[in-house]
């Protein structure tokens, strides 16, 4: 599987009460990049995913994806309580009316992919916050997406359970090759995960800043606690206060 380029040109998003939540934003994203989206509460960047997802429309600019192929993890894990997680990981092959013998292929690859192959019969109540995440990767993974979004997915997780996962999500990126695009309010997790990090301004959204991720693709923890990924955050986080001011 490889990336598809992802690009927004003159983007604005103005909602019906008159709020312009994006103005301007000109961003472009190379086929297989994995890009972090940081900025304020109320910048805009869910909103950009949902643009790029095709759930919202512009108000003016264009967004331009080049597959229809798109992953996408909010925030919460939105399972369905009464599902196991194996149908719950089927949903959307079902969706595509893909063949029952393929749905059932991929969900067993996706599963195991992300760790989850022995606990296919049980159902989200059974899970951790960790393995609900893990669940509503494997869904999307499924549709073998080439774009895939993530809205802030690790949010609400502790910290060793959060950096497992940032790791898992780097080791899919690497074996699939899709363009990545993870909205994140920590520093630390952004200069991780992504090969840039885009900074958005508030009121309204824009692009501010990128910042290009001098780390090659292995990464562990003497990544973190290296003084140039200090240094790296330190300079992003003096452009966010900026930003926020």
């Amino acid at each position: 599987m490889s990336g598809a380029p992802l690009a927004f040109s003159g983007v604005e998003m103005r909602f019906p009460n008159g709020t312009v939540a994006l103005t301007g934003v000109d961003l472009r994203i190379a086929p297989g990049e994995f890009v972090a989206l940081l900025g304020p509460s109320g910048c805009g960047k869910s909103t950009l995913l949902r643009l790029a997802s095709g759930l919202d429309t512009p108000t003016s600019g264009t967004v331009d994806v080049g597959s229809d192929r798109i992953g996408y993890v909010f925030q919460d894990a939105t399972l369905l309580p009464w599902l196991s997680v194996e149908k719950n990981a089927a949903l959307f092959g079902e969706l595509d009316h893909l063949p029952r013998s393929e749905v059932d292929r991929r969900v067993r690859s996706s599963l195991d992919l992300v760790g989850l192959g022995r606990f296919a019969k049980h159902l989200p109540h059974q899970l951790s916050g960790g393995m609900r995440m893990r669940a509503s990767l494997a869904r999307s993974l499924v549709n073998e997406p080439n774009v895939f979004l993530f809205d802030e997915p690790f949010g609400a997780l502790d910290e060793m359970t959060r950096e497992k996962l940032n790791d898992d999500v780097r080791a899919l990126w690497l074996d699939r090759g899709f363009t990545g695009v993870f909205v994140t309010h920590s520093i630390a997790e952004a200069v991780y995960m992504a090969t840039r990090v885009v900074v958005m301004g508030a009121h309204p959204g824009r692009v501010i800043a990128e910042y290009a991720v001098p780390f090659g693709d292995t990464r562990d923890e003497l990544t973190r606690y290296s003084p140039q990924f200090a240094s790296l955050c330190a300079e992003i986080s003096d452009t966010l206060k900026e930003a926020s001011a």
